[in-house]
C-alpha cells in the first residue's frame, strides 16, 4: 500500500494539527453527505464573474446564490447552479480520500463505510446521470462524445472523480469483498471506462488524465484490457508524453498551468504502476524527471513563475508542490533536494480556483503525508545554479543576473491555450515584480474572453488594432547568458524583432516592427507599480483612441509629453528611458490587474507606417 509511512505520521507531532482539521471536515460530510442523480454538473470555468473575472464564492448552504469575490454580485441562474453541483461533488471526491487516509490512520470502519456508501450510490445511479458536455445541457454520445461526461460535466472531470474515487478504495481495499468490488466495478467504473475510451484521440493534456484514470481502475480491478489502452493503444499515456513533452522538458501547449496539469495526471498513475508492480519505460520516467525539474530552472529566483497562455495568475513553485511528493513516490531519492529547496521559500500559496485538493493552511498538501511524511530527516542534497537558460524547443528563455530576472516568450508549438503574446516579457527587478502576464481567469468569463486573452493585456505590440496570429513559432537569432535576439510572424506580412540585453544595472529593451502595408502600431508594456506621475506632463486623451483593444478593460488614458521623441519614466522599481520612432506618440492608460479589484499602468507607443524601432533601456533603482 502506498501509505507506507503511516506509522510515521502517527507519531509524529507534525501532522496532528492537519489531521484534526481532515477529521473535522470529514465528520461533516460522514454526517451530512446526500446526493442527487437529477442535478446536472455545469463546467468550473463558468463560475466566474463576467463583470471583474472574479472567483464566484463557494457557499455550499447556498445552492442558487453565487457571490463575485472581487464586486460582490450575486449571479441566480441554472449555469451558476450547475457549477456549485460541481464543486459540491469535487468536494465529495476529496473528502472520499481523505476519508480513506483517516481509516488507515484509525482504523475505524465508519471511515471505510463512508467511501462505499459513495461509491455504491454513484453505482446504482449512474445510469440516471444524463450524458452532457460542459457546453450542453443534453448530449447525445454518438456525436459529442468526446468531452462528455454524466456525474461531471465533462470527460476530464470524470476521469479526475474517478481517480479520486479509487485512489479512496485503494486506502480501503482491504475491507472490500471480491463481490461488491465486481458490484461497483460492472455498474460505475466499466461504463466511465466506456464514456471515456472514444475521447482520448488526440496528445493533449485532457487524454493524459483519461488514460491515467482507465490505467488506475485496470490495475485497481485487475482488468489487463483497461491497462493495455492506458498504456500500448493509440494515444495511449506514454505515447502522449513522448510526443507531447518538447526536448527543453515541457508541455507542448505553452503554459505553465497545463504543464503541471499534465504532470500531476502522469504522476497519478504512476504511483498505482508503482504499488502494483507495473514497469515504466526507462525513457518515459526520463520524461517525467525533466518535466519536474525543468520548472525550477524556468521560475524566476523567487520561485514565481513567469505565467504564459492560460492558466491562473500569481503561481509559483510552491502551488505545485504537491506533485514534487508524488514525484519522489515515483521516482525517488533524486526529488528530494528539489522538494527540499521549494520548501524553503516563504511563499504565499494561492489556491487553484478549479482545484478542490486538500492543503492543511494552504501550505501542506496530502500527498507530503501518504508519499513522504518524514522527508525532513533525509539528507538536503543540492541543485544546481540557476542560471541564463533558453528553452529554444519550447519559444522561451529566462535571462538572470544579480538585479534582473527577464522572461522572454517569442512563439508558441500550438494554438491551444495560447494567448496573442509573441515577442512577451515578463520582468523582476530585484525580486520584486516590475511587468507579468496576466494569465486569465475562468474562460466562461467575459473578462477572460475580451481583456485577458487579447493581444493589448500583453508586453507585444498589435497593427491596426488587431489581436495577432498565434498560429506561428518564433524563430531563435542569437542567444548569450546575458542577451537574446528573436524574431516571429506576428501577422501575415508582419515581422517582429525583439532583442533583450543585460548590463549590470541596465536592461536594454529593443522592439523592431517591419510591415509589408502602412498601418498603425501599438507597443504596449505593462506595469505592476505605478508610475510617478508628477514627473510628467501629461494631456487627457478620450477612450474612444483604444475602442479597438477593449475600452471597457482601459481606464483614464493620457498623452505624456516627450522631448525629441525621448521620455523618462520612474516607478519604485525601475527608470525607463524611452526612445520612440519619429512621429510616435506616447499614452499612459490604467488596464485593469488580474484579479481586477486592481490597476495597472500600461505604456502604449503608437505609431504610424511600415517600420519602427522602439528602444525602452530601464535602470534598477
Amino acid at each position: 500500500m502506498y501509505f507506507s509511512g503511516k506509522e510515521y505520521v502517527k507519531s509524529s507531532g507534525k501532522y496532528q494539527a492537519m489531521l484534526a482539521d481532515m477529521k473535522e471536515r470529514t465528520e461533516e460530510k460522514l454526517s451530512s453527505w446526500q446526493e442527487d442523480s437529477r442535478l446536472l454538473s455545469g463546467w468550473g470555468h463558468a463560475y466566474f464573474c463576467n463583470e471583474d473575472g472574479g472567483r464566484l464564492l463557494y457557499d455550499p448552504k447556498q445552492p442558487f446564490a453565487h457571490k463575485c469575490s472581487i464586486c460582490g454580485k450575486v449571479y441566480r441562474a441554472f449555469l451558476y447552479n450547475s457549477c456549485h453541483v460541481t464543486i459540491t461533488r469535487n468536494l465529495t471526491f476529496v473528502e472520499a480520500e481523505n476519508s480513506g487516509v483517516l481509516y488507515q490512520l484509525t482504523g475505524e470502519t465508519r471511515y471505510a463505510e463512508y467511501i462505499k456508501k459513495v461509491v455504491e450510490y454513484y453505482a446504482a445511479h449512474y445510469e440516471e446521470f444524463p450524458i452532457h458536455a460542459k457546453d450542453k445541457l443534453n448530449c447525445d454520445p454518438a456525436i459529442d462524445a468526446g468531452g462528455a461526461g454524466r456525474i461531471m460535466p465533462q470527460g476530464l472531470n470524470e476521469a479526475i472523480m474517478s481517480i479520486r474515487l479509487v485512489n479512496a478504495l485503494e486506502l480501503i481495499k482491504d475491507t472490500l469483498s471480491l463481490e461488491w468490488k465486481e458490484q461497483v466495478k460492472e455498474k460505475l467504473f466499466a461504463p466511465i471506462v466506456e464514456l471515456l475510451l472514444p475521447q482520448k484521440q488526440k496528445v493533449h493534456n485532457i487524454p493524459v488524465w483519461l488514460n491515467s484514470a482507465i490505467g488506475e481502475l485496470g490495475l485497481f480491478f485487475g482488468e489487463e484490457t483497461w491497462v493495455k489502452e492506458a498504456v500500448e493503444a493509440p494515444y495511449n499515456l506514454y505515447e502522449l508524453l513522448r510526443k507531447g513533452v518538447t526536448e527543453s522538458g515541457f508541455w507542448y501547449e505553452g503554459s505553465i498551468h497545463y504543464h503541471f496539469f499534465a504532470l500531476e495526471g502522469v504522476l497519478s498513475f504512476l504511483a498505482f504502476a508503482e504499488d502494483y508492480g507495473l514497469p515504466v519505460p526507462e525513457d518515459v520516467e526520463r520524461i517525467v524527471f525533466q518535466m519536474l525539474k525543468a520548472p525550477y530552472y524556468y521560475a524566476f529566483d523567487n520561485d514565481i513563475f513567469p505565467n504564459p497562455s492560460d492558466g491562473w495568475p500569481n503561481i509559483s513553485l510552491k502551488t505545485y508542490l504537491h506533485l514534487y511528493y508524488m514525484g519522489y513516490h515515483a521516482l525517488g531519492e533524486k526529488m528530494v533536494p528539489y522538494i527540499k529547496r521549494i520548501e524553503e521559500k516563504e511563499l504565499e500559496r494561492p489556491t487553484l480556483p478549479l482545484a478542490e485538493t486538500y492543503y492543511f493552511e494552504n501550505r501542506i498538501p496530502l500527498e507530503r503525508l501518504l508519499f513522504a511524511p518524514d522527508i525532513e530527516e533525509m539528507p538536503k542534497g543540492s541543485v544546481e545554479e540557476r542560471i541564463s537558460e533558453n528553452f529554444e524547443a519550447s519559444n522561451c528563455a529566462i535571462l538572470r543576473s544579480p538585479v534582473y530576472n527577464v522572461f522572454f516568450k517569442y512563439g508558441h508549438q500550438t494554438e491551444s491555450h495560447a494567448h496573442p503574446d509573441k515577442m512577451n516579457v515578463e520582468i523582476m527587478v530585484k525580486g520584486k515584480v516590475l511587468t507579468r502576464d496576466l494569465s486569465n481567469s475562468g474562460y466562461g468569463s467575459k473578462m477572460c474572453n475580451e481583456w485577458h486573452r487579447k493581444l493589448a493585456a500583453h508586453n507585444t505590440c498589435a497593427v491596426d488594432g488587431r489581436t495577432s496570429d498565434i498560429s506561428h513559432s518564433g524563430q531563435l537569432m542569437e542567444y548569450t547568458g546575458n542577451q537574446i535576439t528573436a524574431s516571429a510572424e506576428a501577422y501575415e506580412g508582419v515581422q517582429y524583432t525583439r532583442n533583450l540585453a543585460l548590463e549590470g544595472e541596465i536592461l536594454k529593451d529593443v522592439f523592431q516592427i517591419s510591415m509589408e502595408k502602412e498601418g498603425t502600431m501599438d507597443w504596449f508594456f505593462h506595469l505592476e507599480t505605478p508610475v510617478d506621475r508628477q514627473r510628467l506632463t501629461l494631456t487627457k486623451v478620450p477612450l474612444e483612441s483604444f475602442r479597438e483593444y477593449g475600452a471597457d478593460y482601459m481606464r483614464e488614458p493620457v498623452e505624456v509629453l516627450t522631448e525629441e521623441g525621448k521620455a523618462v519614466l520612474q516607478n519604485k522599481l525601475a527608470e525607463m528611458t524611452l526612445q520612440l520612432p519619429a512621429g510616435a506618440k506616447l499614452y499612459l492608460v490604467k488596464t485593469y490587474n488580474n484579479p481586477a479589484d486592481k490597476m495597472r499602468d500600461t505604456l502604449v507607443v503608437r505609431v504610424w507606417g511600415k517600420e519602427a524601432v522602439i528602444l525602452n533601456c530601464l535602470r534598477a533603482l
